[in-house]
């Protein structure tokens, strides 16, 4: 039964990616806390699924339509215009071999990923079915080799579920390979973003280690710490602005006094002369 859900969900990727339609690099991504990859051949609606019950737990997801069935440029190219819109702090959720593009990316957009989480990600190569795979993707890849060690700059790196045993030591020294299959309740590789016991385990995972922050609305203004320095700036330089009106005042009634003191003897002079005539008359 198991195996019939996932090559029905197999086949629902290749349908989506058949009937792919071409959006347009969005201007912002401001309001999307998780971007999710799709992989190599599936559309972006074949993702809603677990869009629409991550965003039920409290999270803003994005699915991004990279094109399938494209060389490896064209789609890091697509990949990079969207991340590039991203903000800060990204959650990325990389499902197969989307996980793949990650380390081709340029430094300064790998850096918007702060949490990036890999669900069957062949990070030894893969054929599908044995026969088809793209170039430098192919089984022990010297390039996928080369560009494994890219995967521990991302600040927190959670490969779930691998294909092939993979041992990977992150910064907090924890080992993930193929025992995390154990954290889904189905396994196969594309039943881990349809079924909905398998998105539970995947959104209670997401949420321990990186939980909802609530948008902000929009008509509240936020205060940086450059703003409140400058604002700290501007108080004291009117302080200082308002500390010379004051000392020009107090110079003015300063100037004021020596002319009040020479209006005095004009006053007695008047009285000097007044006092002569009465020496006449004795």
């Amino acid at each position: 039964m198991i195996a019939i859900t996932e090559f029905l969900s197999f086949l629902l990727s290749v349908v989506s990616g058949i009937f792919y339609s071409k959006e347009k690099v969005l201007s912002r991504l401001d309001n999307n806390d998780i971007l999710i990859l799709p992989g190599l051949g599936s559309g972006a609606w074949f993702y809603n699924k677990m869009a629409k019950y991550l965003k039920s737990k409290g999270y803003r997801p994005f699915v991004v339509p990279l094109p399938p069935w494209r060389s490896e440029k064209n789609i890091i190219l697509s990949l990079n215009a969207y991340l590039l819109k991203a903000k800060p702090n990204t959650i990325v959720i990389a499902h197969n071999t989307s996980a793949l593009l990650i380390p081709a990316l340029p430094d300064g957009t790998r850096r918007k990923i702060d949490t990036l989480v890999t669900l069957g990600a062949p990070f030894k190569g893969f054929r599908l079915w044995g026969i088809f795979s793209f170039k430098n993707w192919e089984p022990n890849s010297s390039k996928l080799a080369i560009q494994h060690p890219a995967y521990l700059f991302i600040n927190r790196f959670f490969p779930l579920a691998p294909i092939h045993d993979y041992l990977f030591q992150p910064k907090d020294s924890l080992a993930y390979g193929q025992g995390r299959d154990q954290w889904f309740d189905i396994p196969g590789n594309y039943n881990l973003v349809r079924k909905a016991e398998n998105l539970r385990t995947l959104s209670e995972f997401l949420f321990s280690v990186n939980p909802p922050i609530p948008p902000i609305p929009k008509d509240t203004t936020v205060l940086t710490k450059d703003i409140i320095i400058s604002q700290g700036t501007r108080n004291q330089d009117s302080r200082l602005v308002s500390n010379p009106s004051s000392k020009k005042s107090s110079g003015n009634q300063t100037k004021t006094k020596p002319i009040s003191k020479a209006k005095k003897p004009v006053k007695q002079t008047k009285t000097k002369l007044k006092a002569k005539p009465k020496s006449k008359r004795r």
